[in-house]
């Protein structure tokens, strides 16, 4: 599939789409953990005292079922952002498995294409059921879009595009890191700022 020729990926109506999708779903996993909830509270008043402990080890995944899915609507935003500001690109064989099980995206620097740089997606605790591990384990992930910069963050989809994943190096997103300051041209650096990255 071909990738849109278009000045930003967001001018695609197939990746207005994907986004409205992927919005919809993540918002529909947090209303049905919201649901799970009230589930619960209905089995624990049903329940005789003495067996209420059995409760207790499903409102911990219940927890962390909610937050999980709190975090995927926070970051719906942030696909938006960057697809607002960068086009598609096609990457082939740019999706692996790295030795912890989790997967990595590797891509070539946009001002130094011989260089490659690695983008990591999930985590050791409730990623391989994804389907990007899922896939890429699998051998189905032999070409992905790409939209962004990968020295600070991006929107990684299936070819089409499907499956949105916003991905990021850390120092990008995160307040207690120093923000990448070298190797960034002064256009490269305002591009990563308007997509919402940490710039130094």
């Amino acid at each position: 599939m071909t990738v849109p020729a278009v000045r930003t990926a967001y001018e695609d109506p197939a990746t207005r789409w994907a986004w409205r999708r992927a919005a919809s779903f993540r918002l529909g996993v947090v209303l049905l953990s919201l649901a799970s909830f009230v589930a619960w509270l209905y089995a624990v008043v049903l329940t005789p005292v003495w067996a209420l402990w059995i409760w207790m080890p499903v409102l911990f995944v219940l927890i962390h079922i909610a937050l999980q899915a709190l975090v995927l609507v926070l970051t719906v935003n942030r696909l938006r952002r960057v697809l607002k500001v960068y086009p598609w690109q096609s990457c082939p064989g740019a999706a692996s498995i790295a030795k912890n099980g989790t997967t990595r995206f590797t891509l070539a620097d946009p001002e130094a294409p011989d260089r490659r740089i690695t983008l990591k997606w999930g985590d050791w605790l409730g990623s391989g059921v994804t389907f990007w591990v899922r896939e890429v384990k699998a051998g189905g992930v032999g070409e992905i879009w790409f939209a962004g910069d990968p020295r600070f963050l991006g929107v990684v989809a299936a070819p089409g595009p499907r499956r949105l994943l916003s991905v990021a190096q850390k120092e990008a997103v995160d307040d207690r890191m120093s923000a990448r300051r070298r190797g960034v041209s002064p256009e490269a650096r305002e591009r990563a700022r308007a997509a919402g990255a940490r710039v130094g």
